[in-house]
């Protein structure tokens, strides 16, 4: 009898173990960090595709990144996220993500991984918690698939078995390839770049701007207060 009710509570502690790694989102990585911090900077802001933010705002940020790329996912997390709380959730301004490889691959699988969660409108949570565990795929030596589902695994109400099938859809890696072609047009140069639009006028910032710089040149588009 003693040993069938250990039995019992061993079953009973596995299963806890498994519903806490399961949560209400399914499996998560327990190497996949910064979901939390993800979430509370882009959860509850209105998302389509590549653009996050409210479609009445009058400033629109477009920034030009890649995401398989050290610095440029330093700029991600230091100065394009102070930028989303400041200015999309409070409506100032709606941000636009374009994917632009810094390496002569043009359509990187990390690009295209966050498009295809761009069909579930989950495309910034995908890209900041990747970028935020970056160093976790460069220890492993690849960034392969397996780690880009375990990413989209951590993004909370993004469906695995759809992205899955987004990703293979051969539609995601053409918008990668569209950016592309869109950074080509413009001549940036292989640095993060920012393109602010708004009342009065157009800015590009180029060569990795700082927050300052962005906040500038929205002041200068920006329409009478």
């Amino acid at each position: 009898m003693p040993r069938v009710l250990l039995a019992l509570g061993l079953i009973g502690v596995a299963g806890a173990v498994y519903s806490i790694s399961v949560g209400s989102g399914g499996p998560q990585s327990a190497t996949i960090g910064g979901v939390n911090d993800v979430q509370r900077i882009f959860g509850g802001i209105p998302q389509d595709s590549d653009r996050l933010g409210s479609d009445d705002a009058e400033i629109t940020i477009t920034v030009f990144n890649d995401i398989q790329c050290a610095p440029c996912a330093e700029f991600e997390i230091e100065t394009i996220d102070p930028l989303v709380e400041r200015y999309a959730r409070t409506d100032q301004a709606q941000i636009e993500f374009r994917h632009f490889s810094l390496a002569p691959n043009d359509a990187t699988v990390a690009a295209i991984a966050a498009e295809a969660a761009g069909v579930q409108e989950r495309q910034w949570q995908y890209l900041d918690t990747f970028v935020r565990n970056l160093d976790v795929a460069r220890e492993r030596g690849e960034i392969d698939e397996k780690f880009l589902r375990e990413v989209a695994e951590s993004v909370p109400e993004l469906d695995p078995v759809q992205w899955e099938a987004d990703y293979a859809d051969p539609a995601s890696a053409e918008k990668v390839r569209t950016d592309a072609m869109l950074a080509a047009e413009l001549k940036l140069p292989a640095q993060p770049a920012v393109i602010v639009n708004g009342p009065e006028g157009e800015r590009t910032l180029i060569e990795t701007p700082t927050a300052a710089e962005i906040e500038d040149a929205i002041a200068q588009v920006s329409g009478p207060a």
